[in-house]
């Protein structure tokens, strides 16, 4: 079963961030420059692209790694609707963001300042194209994919967006990270296509870089001040939610719209369609891995 062997990718992730942990504190990588944004990034990413590229070396080869992993090209039309799509999801992000922050704080602003110390362009290479790339690869292509392959409905897109929110480790990103992490799943879903859930991911990280490179050279000083004034976020939660609501309307039309042009609408119907022979997809090795980086989460925030 294909569900399986994804769970247990996904245990394999945690067993090689720990090993990764382990050997940051006893000095293995001390050659190497992890504050380093790219560098870092590289670093960070590297147990969430081994970790499904294991599991895939030693499983069956029933099909090519293109079809396994959804790595086909898509119509400039599907492309245009995609890229429109991403567009519309962003304020769910936002409003998911900003709920969190009411109780933790922002890990993003947290990490302005190595951000921002690095070209605008290295930044935005590091968190727009590579963490984007191998996130893709694991909690779409991989997870998300397998649990479809095995004929899994919205289950696939819930347990994968699960795996990816908690793979963030931390309360705050975790939020936006289940939303964002669904509509990837959906868009995946409506194109058939690896390229156009890395689109969406791409569009989202770059949305947050470029917006803070800017605010720094036209109000230097901005991200000095890391604290939230949470009186204020309150007062801007009903902007937040009313553009969400709208948002939400347009991305569920544009996802629509890229189904239909992709012939994928039977598709994207049976995520939500009842049926009898519905795999149960969640097995110990997932279960282990939710429960230890929960309790990682929670530890973190004492």
């Amino acid at each position: 079963m294909e569900y399986k062997r994804v769970n247990w990718g996904f245990l394999l992730f945690l067993v090689l961030e720990i090993m990764m942990i382990v050997g940051l504190i006893f000095g293995v990588f001390d050659g190497i420059d992890i504050e380093d944004t790219l560098i870092g990034t590289v670093f960070s990413e590297s147990t969430i692209f081994l970790a499904p590229t294991i599991v895939l070396i030693m499983g069956n080869r029933d099909c090519s790694l293109s079809d396994r992993l959804g790595l086909k090209s898509m119509k400039l039309s599907v492309l245009a609707m995609v890229f429109l799509y991403g567009i519309a999801i962003m304020p769910l992000g936002t409003l998911a963001n900003g709920i969190s922050m009411l109780w933790v704080d922002n890990v993003v602003l947290e990490e302005s300042a190595s951000i921002l110390q690095d070209k605008w362009y290295v930044s935005l290479f590091a968190t727009a194209v590579i963490a984007p790339l191998a996130e893709e690869y694991c909690f779409r292509a991989f997870m998300y994919n397998g649990y479809r392959r095995d004929g899994a409905g919205f289950s696939a897109v819930f347990l994968s967006s699960i795996a990816f929110a908690f793979m963030h480790m931390n309360f705050n990103q975790a939020a936006y990270a289940l939303i964002v992490g669904i509509a990837f799943a959906l868009i995946y879903e409506a194109t058939g296509s690896f390229w156009s859930s890395f689109l969406c991911h791409l569009m989202f990280n770059a949305e947050s870089i470029i917006v803070m490179f800017l605010e720094e050279h036209f109000y230097p000083g901005t991200y000095d001040d890391l604290s939230v004034d949470r009186e204020e976020l309150i007062s801007e939660m009903p902007e937040l939610i009313i553009a969400a609501i709208v948002g939400l309307v347009f991305a569920i039309c544009f996802l629509l719209l890229t189904a239909k042009l992709s012939n994928r609408q039977e598709n994207l119907k049976d995520l939500f369609t009842k049926r009898e022979d519905r795999p149960r997809v969640i097995t110990a090795p997932f279960v282990i891995t939710l429960i230890m980086l929960l309790t990682y989460m929670i530890l973190s925030e004492l």
